[in-house]
């Protein structure tokens, strides 16, 4: 498929990188063969940038896809087929964002309640371990950081992932109802 999906759904360039890559690879994956809403989609934006009126470009794309055999149902089954496949991939998104957060979260707070354990443990010891009561506190204000450090990373993949999957999924959601306004 020779088709830019960052040049059609990230022109500007304003969504994440990474989570707009992932999304696209999904829809390049589930591209079939033929006439569908992705190559409509290109003949639109190649007709827009002749400076052709919007529903002039949509219709002038479709009659031409028309003759390919593509109809208004096909197209927006395409369409929809196209936001199952995003759909899928932002829910394969939420599930290794569990497991990310299993793993760098609630493991490292499983740890820190093993560490207080040991600490109330060797506080009956008091003066032989002191010192080690102190190594192991270092360690509870050393993990306290690392799970904030996490969670804002994990907070800021996840926002610029939403980002991308709702831009892309308005943008194709917007051309269904161009395509049921003009067609």
């Amino acid at each position: 498929m020779n088709i830019d999906l960052n040049e059609l759904f990230n022109s500007d360039k304003q969504l994440d990188e990474k989570s707009t890559m992932a999304l696209l690879r999904a829809m390049v994956k589930s591209h079939n063969t033929g006439f569908d809403y992705l190559k409509f989609k290109q003949s639109i934006k190649s007709l827009q940038e002749m400076n052709i009126e919007e529903s002039v470009s949509f219709k002038s794309a479709f009659t031409t896809a028309s003759t390919l055999g593509l109809t208004k149902q096909k197209l927006l089954a395409s369409a929809n087929r196209y936001i199952g496949v995003l759909q899928s991939e932002s829910e394969s998104f939420t599930e290794a964002l569990k497991a990310q957060i299993d793993k760098n979260v609630n493991s490292r707070e499983s740890m820190i309640a093993q560490l207080e354990e040991r600490i109330a443990e060797n506080k009956a010891k008091i003066a032989q371990l002191e010192q080690e009561i102190q190594v192991y506190q270092k360690k509870i204000d050393n993990v306290d950081g690392d799970i904030e450090s996490a969670q804002i990373k994990i907070d800021s993949t996840k926002e610029r992932f939403r980002n991308s999957y709702v831009t892309i999924t308005d943008i194709i959601k917007k051309d269904i109802e161009l395509i049921n306004l003009y067609l």
